[in-house]
C-alpha cells in the first residue's frame, strides 16, 4: 500500500470512520505553522509563557498559569467518539506539572460564535506520566466528543522550568505493563447558560466606594444577578461587602464564591494551599451571609486540573463559571472616554454571548453598567441569575 493510501486510512480514524490500527499523529512539531494534520497549533501571546519551536520539538518554559499552547484537530467540529477507548499520547521531557485539556466546540461548530470553545474537560498530566510518556484515556475527558476541537497543554505550574515536546499522537492501546490512573472528578465549566433566551450577570468583587452606586444602578433596572465574593473580604469588618451581599441575598439575587484571597488558584504551590482558597471561601460565605453555594468562578479566570479537581473535593457538586461577555474593564481601566466596555459587550452579544464579567473597580465600569444593562435587554432574552440561567433545579423560579 502506498504511503497516500496509509495517510488516507489513517485520516479516515481521525475523522470518525473505522479506526485505523495505527496511532493516528496529531502533533510531531515540525512545523511551527500548523500541526501534522496540517491545523493549527501555536501559544498564547504574551509575556507569561515562551515557546521555543526545534527541529521536531516544542519547549515551552512558563512565569504564569494562565498560559496555554494549543494543537488543533480541526477548525471547527471533529467526532472523536470513535476514540472512547483510545488514548492521548504524548511524548516530552522536563516537568510534567501542567494540565492538558481536551476542548469542544459551539453547537455551530464555529470560531466567530461566542463561546469558543464552548468547555473543556481537563486532567493533570503528572498523574499520568512516567517522566517521558503521558497516555490519557480519551474516556477521561468529559465533554460531547462529537464536536472537539483539539487540546490544549494549560497552566504550567513550575515557573521558569522546561517542558519539551517531541509527539502528541492518538493510540490505540496502552504499552505492556503500562497502566493508567482512575479519573479525577473535575468540576464542570460554563461559559454560557443553557436556558433558551437567557443571559445573565456574573459580578465580582469591587472596590466599596462604588458597590451603593452599582447596587443602585441593579434595583433601578429590576434585574437579578450573581455576585462573585471574595471571602476575606467578607471576613474583614472594615470592609462594606458582608452587609452589602447580605442584603443582595434578601433582594433575591445569587451570591457565589470568588476564593478566599483571590490569587491564580493553580499557581499556588501545594495542593494544601489550594484546598484552602476553597474551604475558606466556602466557610466565609456560609459565616457571613448564612449561603453555601455550589458556584465559583476562578480569580482571572484561570483555569487548570488542580483547581478544578480540589473545587469539587471541597465543595461537592460544584460549577465552574466563565463568560461569553467580556466588557474588558481590565483593559480600559479609569481610561474609556469613547465607552469601549460598551462596545465590546455588544461585540460579544453580537457573536451569541449570554454571560457577562463585570466588576466594580472602576469609575468607567459603573458608568456604563446601565448601558450594558440596555443591551442585554435589548436582545429580547430575559436576564437573571446564573443559577438561574443554568436551569440549575435548586434555583429560585423565575
Amino acid at each position: 500500500m502506498n504511503t497516500r493510501a496509509l495517510f488516507l486510512l489513517a485520516l479516515a480514524g481521525f475523522t470518525g470512520g473505522a479506526l485505523s490500527q495505527t496511532a493516528v499523529v496529531i502533533d510531531d512539531f515540525k512545523s511551527p505553522d500548523t500541526n501534522a494534520q496540517g491545523n493549527y497549533h501555536g501559544c498564547d501571546a504574551g509575556d507569561g509563557i515562551t515557546c521555543t519551536w526545534g527541529d521536531g520539538s516544542l519547549t515551552i518554559t512558563s512565569s504564569d498559569t494562565d498560559y496555554s499552547f494549543y494543537s488543533q484537530f480541526t477548525n471547527g467540529c471533529q467526532d472523536v467518539t470513535s476514540w472512547e477507548s483510545q488514548y492521548v499520547h504524548v511524548k516530552f521531557s522536563g516537568s510534567p506539572n501542567f494540565s492538558i485539556a481536551l476542548q469542544q466546540n459551539n453547537p455551530g461548530c464555529k470560531a466567530e460564535v461566542a463561546p469558543y470553545p464552548e468547555t473543556w474537560d481537563i486532567v493533570y498530566a503528572a498523574d499520568y506520566s512516567d517522566g517521558s510518556d503521558i497516555y490519557i484515556p480519551i474516556s477521561h475527558f468529559n465533554i460531547n466528543k462529537s464536536r472537539a476541537v483539539g487540546l490544549a497543554f494549560k497552566a504550567f505550574r513550575d515557573a521558569g522550568v522546561e517542558t519539551k515536546f517531541s509527539l502528541i499522537e492518538i493510540a490505540t492501546g496502552l504499552p505492556g505493563g503500562r497502566s493508567v490512573p482512575e479519573k479525577k472528578p473535575t468540576g464542570p465549566l460554563y461559559f454560557a447558560c443553557t436556558r433558551p433566551n437567557s443571559i445573565a450577570f456574573g459580578i465580582d468583587d469591587g472596590v466599596p466606594e462604588l458597590a451603593d452606586r452599582m447596587m443602585q444602578i441593579i434595583d433601578e433596572a429590576g434585574i437579578k444577578v450573581t455576585f462573585f465574593t471574595v471571602g476575606n473580604a467578607l471576613d474583614d469588618p472594615s470592609q462594606p461587602f458582608t452587609k452589602l451581599y447580605q442584603d443582595a441575598v434578601k433582594k433575591g439575587h445569587q451570591v457565589a464564591l470568588h476564593s478566599y484571597t483571590h490569587p491564580k488558584i493553580e499557581g499556588l504551590p501545594t495542593v494544601s494551599a489550594i484546598d484552602d482558597e476553597f474551604k475558606k471561601s466556602r466557610e466565609s460565605t456560609l459565616r457571613n451571609l448564612g449561603v453555601d453555594s455550589k458556584y465559583f468562578r476562578a480569580p482571572y479566570g484561570t483555569d487548570g486540573a488542580l483547581t478544578r479537581q480540589r473545587l469539587l473535593a471541597n465543595v461537592p457538586g460544584a460549577k465552574v463559571i466563565n463568560w461569553s461577555i467580556d466588557i474588558q474593564d481590565w483593559v480600559f481601566l479609569e481610561n474609556d472616554p469613547n465607552n469601549g466596555q460598551t462596545a465590546a459587550a455588544a461585540s460579544d452579544i453580537a457573536k451569541g454571548g449570554n454571560l457577562f464579567v463585570a466588576h466594580y473597580l472602576y469609575n468607567t465600569t459603573v458608568n456604563q453598567f446601565k448601558d450594558f444593562i440596555a443591551l442585554a435587554k435589548g436582545t429580547g432574552k430575559t436576564i437573571m441569575r446564573i443559577d438561574q440561567c443554568l436551569e440549575d433545579p435548586e434555583a429560585p423560579p423565575l
